[in-house]
C-alpha cells in the first residue's frame, strides 16, 4: 500500500511539473526586434527571407483614414541588411494611429509595379498583415498605435 501512495505522490509531481511547463511554454517569447528600439523615435523594422542583402524596401506611411493610400504622410527607404531586414526610424512620428504598407524593389525603380488589373507584382506587406482578395483595404484594418520607442514589424511575403 505504501508503494501506491510513493506513485501517486510521484504521478502528482509529474503532472505539477508538466503543468508548469505548459505554461512555461505558453509564455510570451520576447520580441528579438525590440533590440533595434530607440527612446526619441518609431522603428519599422521590415523583415523578408527571400530579398538579398543590400536591396530596397520602400515604406509609406499613412496618418488617417480621409488620406489612407492616398497622400503619404511619409515615403520611406532603407537597404536590407545581412539578416533580412531593413529599418527605418522615424523620429519625427507623433504618438498616434497610423497604417505602413512596404515593398521589396525588386528591380529597382522606385515604384510599386502593378499588373493590368492593379495587382502588385511585387513582394508587399500592409501593417497588421492585412490582404484582401477583392478590394483595397481599410486604414482601419491596417491601423496601429505607435509612440517613440516602439518597434512596429512587417514582414514581406513572396
Amino acid at each position: 500500500m505504501g508503494g501506491q501512495r510513493h506513485l501517486t505522490g510521484m504521478a502528482a509531481g509529474a503532472l505539477a511539473l508538466w503543468a508548469g511547463a505548459a505554461f512555461a511554454d505558453s509564455a510570451p517569447m520576447p520580441n528579438p526586434f525590440s533590440r533595434f528600439s530607440t527612446q526619441d523615435a518609431v522603428v519599422l523594422a521590415v523583415r523578408s527571407e527571400f530579398a538579398p542583402a543590400g536591396g530596397h524596401v520602400r515604406v509609406t506611411v499613412y496618418d488617417g483614414e480621409a488620406t489612407f493610400l492616398e497622400t503619404a504622410a511619409a515615403k520611406l527607404e532603407a537597404e536590407v541588411n545581412e539578416e533580412g531586414v531593413a529599418l527605418l526610424t522615424i523620429a519625427d512620428l507623433k504618438p498616434g494611429d497610423y497604417a505602413f504598407v512596404a515593398y521589396f524593389d525588386e528591380n529597382g525603380d522606385g515604384k510599386l509595379n502593378r499588373s493590368v488589373i492593379g495587382k502588385p507584382k511585387e513582394p508587399y506587406v500592409f501593417s497588421n498583415d492585412i490582404r484582401p482578395k477583392l478590394r483595397k483595404p481599410t486604414f482601419a484594418e491596417t491601423k496601429v498605435a505607435v509612440a517613440p520607442g516602439e518597434v512596429v514589424v512587417l514582414t514581406l511575403k513572396d
